[in-house]
Parts: structure tokens; sequence; C-alpha cells
């Protein structure tokens, strides 16, 4: 039987290999953009397994192939995103392991094999637990001849957790802060922080000192990195831009082709009187400062990753775009037009000095001196 293997992580495949599911002879994509229809083709697979691999697959390879993923929720019950730390959230002390044949639809596909899997310690922990029962799964699955059954029972969905779920909330109880902190507990996944001024304090092997305290490692870390815009951020830039929310604040509310921001963002890349700013944080690109100067008039704007909505972000990564820009441009006055409807970055750009000056048909221009 020949078999495709789709593995986008490490201690995955370090499991296969201990557990002598792969070796160096397997056939294995590792990058999503080597996952195509023609490369499937040439290979031929019988089976196609992705044992963890958080990106789409094209539907015609799903729809032509034999393809199997595993999914941590005991199916129907927590399709969609996030279960492990959605079970975890909802109490479950532990959890189900599914094989499962993909169909377009997400986690409906008929189920081969259940295993049951513990949800203490760290998520480190877990998904070593999780990645055994995985490669315990191919091995049968390669090995015997087993009719996957149709999923029955009630159907609910998980939804997703985005980075706003990482953050500590100290309202909680301490049981659910330890839960938190500890089912983000990865190499692999963002921690769960709190954000302070220009700084998140990550949280990390957290344990109960007695019924009412926990103890915890912290990692205290500035909040935003800065880099320059290249020509590869154009299309990261323009999902931002047509974000519907994100539209909805901006003075200009049209959808933009993208061949038309690429043109624009090449001249602005160009001019060396625009300056565009990327906002790193997470490992992830978290949002864009703009400056366009004309006759020592800067004008700014931001634009953040509408995933990282809600955590802080805005107003460190315009002090800190403004202070590189104050590098090139030292005597350089920034304006702002915010649409009057925008109170969000009305109040962050007040927060760092703006000053409101007029109102022109519901948009407000504030203005920052530089002394």
């Amino acid at each position: 039987m020949k078999i495709l293997y789709c593995i986008q992580n490490t201690l995955l495949e370090e499991v296969l290999k201990k557990k002598r599911v792969i070796n160096k002879n397997s056939l294995i994509i590792r990058d999503r953009k080597e996952l195509t229809y023609e490369r499937v083709l040439q290979i031929k697979p019988d089976l196609i397994m992705f044992p963890h691999w958080s990106y789409i697959v094209p539907k015609n390879i799903v729809n032509n192939f034999n393809c199997i993923c595993f999914h941590s929720s005991p199916l129907p019950y927590g399709r969609g995103g996030s279960p492990i730390q959605n079970m975890i959230k909802r109490g479950y002390q532990n959890t189900e392991v599914c094989s499962l044949l993909m169909e377009e639809k997400l986690d409906t596909g008929p189920i081969y094999l259940r295993s049951k899997v513990k949800l203490s310690g760290s998520l480190d922990e877990i998904l070593l637990r999780i990645y055994e029962a995985v490669a315990d799964q191919i091995k049968i699955i390669k090995n015997k001849n087993i009719v996957p059954k149709i999923q029955t029972g009630k159907e609910y969905i998980f939804n997703r957790l985005s980075t706003k779920d990482n953050q500590v909330d100290f309202k909680d109880s301490i049981e659910n802060i330890y839960d938190q902190i500890r089912m983000l507990d990865s190499t692999i996944y963002p921690k769960a922080f709190l954000g302070s001024g220009n700084y998140f304090i990550d949280f990390k092997n957290a344990r109960f000192r007695d019924r009412d305290s926990l103890i915890a490692e912290v990692v205290i870390k500035r909040k935003i990195t800065l880099r320059k815009a290249k020509i590869s951020d154009s299309k990261t830039i323009w999902k931002w831009r047509n974000d519907q929310l994100t539209r909805s604040m901006f003075i200009n509310k049209d959808f933009i082709e993208y061949k038309d921001h690429l043109k624009w963002f090449k001249s602005k890349l160009k001019n060396k009187n625009s300056f565009i700013f990327i906002g790193q944080a997470f490992e992830k690109n978290v949002g864009m400062v703009r400056i366009d100067v004309n006759k020592n008039i800067g004008e700014i704007s931001i634009n953040i990753n509408p995933r990282f909505r809600g955590i802080s972000l805005s107003e460190t990564l315009l002090t800190d775009s403004i202070k590189a820009f104050r590098k090139k441009k030292p005597n350089c006055e920034l304006i702002a037009d915010i649409d009057k409807k925008n109170t969000a970055s009305i109040k962050i750009f007040s927060s760092i000095g703006f000053v409101r000056q007029n109102l022109v048909k519901n948009i407000y221009r504030y203005r920052l001196n530089f002394e």
C-alpha cells in the first residue's frame, strides 16, 4: 500500500518514526505549497494521511483520493477548531482521537477508529499522548481492512480559539486560570498571556501551590517588533484592508481589487516619502502603520490584522512606528484623518498625544506636533 503522509509538526514526525509508522523512505509532504493535485497525481497514493495538518486541503484532492485525517474530540461532538482547548474549557478530563475519512465538509466523514486520551498536564504532554494514539491508529488502518462507520449522535461545533482567547482573565476561578495556562503550554502554540503597557507577560509550567494559589513561570517580552514592509506583504495587507469591519471604519469603504492594490503598494514602496511599518508578535504579522509625507507633514494610518483585534496592540504599534519614523524625519508633524464613527481609532490616537483639530464632512483631523 502506497501512503502519502502530510505532516507539519516535527514532534509528531518523531513519534511516527519511533513507532515505526514512517521511515526515511516514506513519502512525506511538509510544506502546504507542495500539496497540489498535480503533485498527488504523480505519486498516485492509495491513502493520504493527515496526522496533523492545519491547512485547507484542496477539494480536488479530497474528492479524488482516500484522505484520512485525525480529530481530537468525540465526534460528532466537537467538530471544528481547537478541539483540545474547547474540551478542557468545558471541563472534560478525557477526549477521543478519531481517524476519519475526509469529506468536503469539515469533520463529518465516517470514522475508522477511536482512542481515549487523557487531558491532564500541559498541552505538550497532551499532544504527545494524541500523537501516540494517532501512530497506533495508522498502524492498524495500514494492516487491517477497516470499514469506516458513519458518525452518529448529537453534533456540536467548536469555534477555533483566537489570540484574544489566550488572554488570562484574573476575574476567573483559580482552576480555570490553571486550565487556560496549561492548555496553551506548548512549544508550538502561543502561550496564555497578560498584556500590560508595551509588554506581554507569558505564562507556562503552572502548578498549584495550594488550593487557592498557583505558581507559574513568566516571560516578559515587548509586544511588538517592527520591520519595514516588503513586496511579499502585499497580499496580506490587501486582505486586512478588505476585511468587512476594517472597511466600515475606513474613510474609503470600497472593496479594493487586488490588481489595484498591488499597483498602489508597489508605488508606495518606491516612494521615498512613504513609510510602511509591519508589526510582528506571536511570530505573526499583526498590523501595519503607514505614513505618507507631503511638505513636512506626515499623514499616518493604522491597520490591524483582524485575527489580533482586541489585545491592545494598536497603541504600541503606533508609538514604535512613530519612533522609527522620527529617526528619518525628526522635524515632521503628523496628522491622522479619522471617521467620526471610528471611536476605537479616536481613543487610541488621543491616548498617544494626538489632538483633535477640526471636523469636515464627518472626518476628524488629529495632529501630533514633533518638538
